[in-house]
């Protein structure tokens, strides 16, 4: 019965993010409004080559290095099944990101200001799958309290993104939601099975989801004044907390998935 349940969870987990993905895509990379409302953000960010971290760890041996300990952790805590789990999914997962971006997804010029394809983020991605890794490789009662400190990792990056014009609000969403997306399908496939409970593992979730819709319906408001005021700093904010949100709920679901009921 918990495996049904499980999957159910898992199979409805896979349909909100791939959702979030698609509409991402749609509205923002194949929509001319979407584009200039995005543009709009990036006019606005003080670009830089040179930011503070976390976004400057990111490289392919931090990443491989990051996926070495993670993998350690889930073998010594659960077993060899859930560090390759741990470590396969990610790896397949920032694969897919780079070939999303740079084969198989577009961006059409609609207009004359447009720039090249960043659709999904390759950075938002590592550190999605990244975080979702940590949180199903350490214990079951610590799970809940790494979750928080997850999300704020993964928002962080997020606003960093968006903050110093590596990227659009789409790409971000569209790479967090890839991630989502791929552990939720390891999960339909072989739902979670852990013993013991996570500590305040349900005021986490509730709260966290909370915080995540809250900050997603004040990115909403900030976008409608940015675009009534012709505003691109306002546009970047609504991204920015947008990124925010989105970080949070996706935090919410790997720890959920993480926690059979």
């Amino acid at each position: 019965m918990r495996q049904v349940t499980g999957r159910r969870r898992a199979l409805w987990f896979v349909i909100f993010w791939a959702a979030v993905g698609v509409g991402s895509y749609v509205l923002g990379v194949r929509n001319e409004l979407g584009q200039r409302a995005e543009d709009s953000a990036l006019d606005a960010a003080n670009f830089t080559t040179s930011p503070p971290p976390p976004l400057n760890l990111v490289s392919i041996p931090s990443v491989a290095v990051a996926l070495l300990v993670v993998g350690v952790i889930a073998l010594a805590v659960h077993g060899i099944r859930r560090a390759v789990v741990v470590t396969v999914v990610p790896a397949l997962a920032i694969v897919a990101s780079q070939l999303l971006k740079q084969q198989l997804l577009t961006r059409p010029a609609l207009f004359e200001l447009d720039l090249p394809n960043t659709f999904p983020s390759g950075h938002i991605t590592v550190f999605t799958v990244l975080t979702a890794a940590l949180i199903w490789a350490v214990p079951a009662r610590g799970r809940a309290i790494v979750t928080l400190g997850c999300a704020a990792l993964l928002g962080a990056a997020g606003w960093q993104l968006l903050a110093f014009g590596w990227h659009r609000p789409s790409d971000v969403f569209g790479g967090v939601a890839l991630g989502a997306v791929a552990f939720s399908l390891a999960c339909l496939i072989k739902p979670v099975t852990v013993s013991g409970s996570a500590v305040l593992g349900r005021t986490v979730s509730v709260g966290v989801a909370m915080v995540g819709w809250i900050l997603l319906g004040g990115a909403g408001v900030l976008a409608l004044a940015a675009w009534a005021g012709n505003s691109p700093a306002l546009m970047l904010s609504a991204g920015e907390f947008g990124s925010l949100g989105v970080s949070a709920l996706a935090s919410r679901t790997l720890l959920l998935l993480s926690t059979p009921r």
